[in-house]
């Protein structure tokens, strides 16, 4: 987790991190929300059912969405986390230009539509040139690449996934 941050800070890549789903995100929105203004980021572990090791990076995620915000330990819902809070339809959809910002998901989608699909490893190649990395073995690296790939990249609708292993390009209308 300190290399990412470490590479984040110098490069100034906004990366998502390896080990939150979307899932998370959307539940820490939705309980934020329904539990008022501001709320405690202890009690909202506590209502999350998660301790603050697996609470942070959710957050961090949710902030790096522009989601929430968090003030003196205070989490609560920017605008735009209060419009995608009361979206249903929409949710996949407001996520997908702003996932289409961050890394991973910057190289692959550019890469696929480059190549017409694209593997993890050549995603974990491309960025790593760059000095961007999730973890320092590459096997790991790999593994948490396509995990990130998998339920964010698809979930979001930017690629999806075929049965040779490789990542496809969504053509999607404006």
């Amino acid at each position: 987790m300190a290399d990412r941050r470490s590479q984040t800070e110098t490069k100034k890549v906004p990366m998502m991190p390896g080990n939150v789903r979307a899932g998370q995100v959307i539940s820490l929105v939705e309980v934020t929300g329904g539990l008022g203004s501001a709320i405690d980021a202890s009690r909202l572990g506590d209502e999350l059912g998660a301790d603050i090791a697996v609470l942070l990076p959710i957050l961090d995620t949710a902030e790096l969405l522009g989601l929430v915000k968090s003030e003196k330990g205070d989490i609560s819902l920017t605008e735009f986390g209060h419009k995608f809070q009361k979206t249903s339809k929409n949710k996949v959809k407001l996520l997908t230009d702003l996932i289409a910002k961050i890394e991973p998901f910057k190289t692959a989608v550019e890469l696929a539509n480059k190549q017409g699909s694209v593997s993890a490893e050549e995603v974990g190649e491309a960025l790593s040139e760059r000095g961007i990395t999730w973890h320092h073995e590459h096997e790991m690296n790999q593994s948490l690449l396509t995990t990130i790939l998998i339920h964010w990249a698809i979930y979001a609708g930017l690629l999806s996934y075929n049965k040779s292993g490789r990542f496809e390009p969504i053509k999607r209308s404006h």
